[in-house]
């Protein structure tokens, strides 16, 4: 008879938005919120009631001497990354934080060194990686026999009402989501990239590249409306479209005739109607509220800890986003 593996005990450190939902999917999977920690006295307390058993803390340092867990999650700004990734890991836990993991490649592979040394799991919240939309996506790539062109558009409301700087440091914070994706199409080798840049004011990117004979266009917008996060492969037998926003993509043949140009419109949106809505339907049916892709990436983190297994992302697709991460933070400096 199998032995059932044992339930893992868990710290959230950053009671806000992002806490919630890693608190919520964690107890989902049958896993203990033991604490939670923010320096908000009030968050800290009201998300820790939520979940009984748990108990909330100022500090990680306070939690860490008062209790030992399994897995830390840090769910706060990325200023903070390093110190609390370092903090857990030294007290023997492994660690899933949100992206990105921190600040420059160098940091991101002194922390991966750490958790190796130690052990230890550490994973960035890369989640789109994750979703069904885009695990249908690369079943499908191979239909496409080549991708000619990647385009990703992200139009983002999280900085509305802000200033300048904080429309600036958003949109350099969503630019690991492409590039974790590219990593999974296209190559995690930057040496395959080329890179330019264009900047049209604060919180508004668009870098053109190539790699291994793929065009690629990633846009950034903290303005652009309506607010959508979407990536379309082209390639010489079709094209896939991804709702990252929603986690569906929908495939279209490649296949050139008069008849298939006029209801081209009609077949894509029927299409799209479709997918989208089995996608809502099995959402519902899961209970998956939003952040497509988080539950399974959470799952996906606890599972490799039971069977003592690598993180669901390589040390290599890690380092790839922060070093692509820091190589276009440069070329939009100057």
């Amino acid at each position: 008879m199998t032995r059932r593996a044992r339930n893992l005990r868990a710290a959230v450190v950053g009671a806000g938005l992002m806490g919630r939902w890693h608190a919520r999917e964690l107890t989902r999977l049958g896993h203990e919120l033991a604490a939670v920690v923010d320096t908000s006295e009030e968050a800290a307390h009201d998300l820790a009631r939520a979940h009984d058993g748990a108990r909330w803390f100022a500090s990680l340092s306070d939690a860490l001497l008062n209790d030992s867990f399994d897995v830390v999650h840090i769910c706060t700004p990325l200023e903070t990354h390093a110190t609390l990734s370092t903090q857990a890991l030294e007290s023997g836990a492994s660690v899933l934080v949100e992206k990105p993991l921190a600040a420059d490649v160098a940091t991101t592979q002194r922390l991966l060194d750490l958790a190796s040394s130690k052990g230890l799991l550490l994973c960035p919240v890369h989640q789109f990686v994750f979703q069904q939309g885009i695990e249908q996506s690369l079943r499908n790539v191979s239909r496409l026999q080549g991708i000619l062109h990647i385009d990703y558009i992200a139009c983002s409301a999280g900085a509305a009402g802000q200033s300048d700087a904080e429309h600036e440091r958003i949109a350099l914070e969503i630019l690991p989501h492409p590039l974790s994706l590219l990593a999974r199409f296209v190559s995690d080798n930057s040496g395959d990239y080329e890179w330019n840049v264009l900047r049209t004011g604060p919180g508004e990117i668009r870098c053109f590249g190539s790699a291994r004979g793929t065009a690629l266009s990633l846009m950034v917008s903290m303005h652009g409306r309506p607010t959508l996060n979407y990536m379309r492969l082209v390639g010489n037998q079709g094209t896939i479209h991804t709702d990252l926003f929603h986690g569906f993509s929908v495939t279209e043949r490649g296949t050139v005739s008069r008849f298939r140009k006029i209801l081209h419109p009609f077949a894509h949106s029927s299409a799209t109607l479709l997918n989208a809505g089995q996608n809502l339907a099995r959402r519902t049916i899961e209970q998956e509220q939003a952040y497509p892709g988080l539950r399974t990436l959470i799952r996906s983190f606890y599972s490799a800890l039971h069977r003592r297994k690598g993180p669901p992302l390589s040390a290599e697709q890690v380092l790839f986003v922060a070093a692509e991460r820091d190589r276009l933070m440069k070329k939009l400096a100057g």
